[in-house]
């Protein structure tokens, strides 16, 4: 479609269908109702039809997929312990911190996952408080 002179692309945003739906479209395929009907007829594309019955091979059922984790691989999975270890180490910098994370868990990480997870937990950056004395 050209809207202004410019091509405007046709896809949607990522979406969840519902069962009922899902149950609809596998059910027209199974009743030997040709792929190209069905996408006109319920509005869905051909990848999501193919994907329902792969779905449905795997795992018997047309249910949506659920807990499985999101993102990136993460360095801190269980946050009750790293609540104990900031509560235990609150008076250390993040770069000692991060040190004695890996002594203790044989795991490394970085400066801002450190950053991240200690703000997400409630923690504040360290201050730097200098006794300083003006000079008349």
């Amino acid at each position: 479609m050209h809207e202004y002179g410019k091509l405007v692309s046709q896809r949607r945003p990522a979406m969840i269908f519902s069962v009922d739906l899902r149950k609809r479209v596998v059910a027209a395929i199974d009743n030997g109702k040709h792929v190209d009907d069905v996408v006109e007829t319920f509005d869905v594309s051909r990848r999501v039809i193919y994907n329902w019955l792969e779905l449905r091979q795997e795992t018997g059922s047309l249910e949506p997929k659920v807990g499985y984790q999101k993102g990136h691989s993460h360095k801190i999975t269980d946050w009750n312990e790293f609540k104990k270890f900031a509560e235990n180490n609150k008076q250390q910098t993040i770069k000692s911190m991060r040190i004695e994370w890996a002594r203790i868990n044989n795991k490394s990480i970085s400066h801002s996952v450190m950053q991240r997870a200690l703000k997400k937990i409630g923690f504040t950056s360290k201050k730097k408080h200098l006794a300083t004395k003006k000079l008349i």
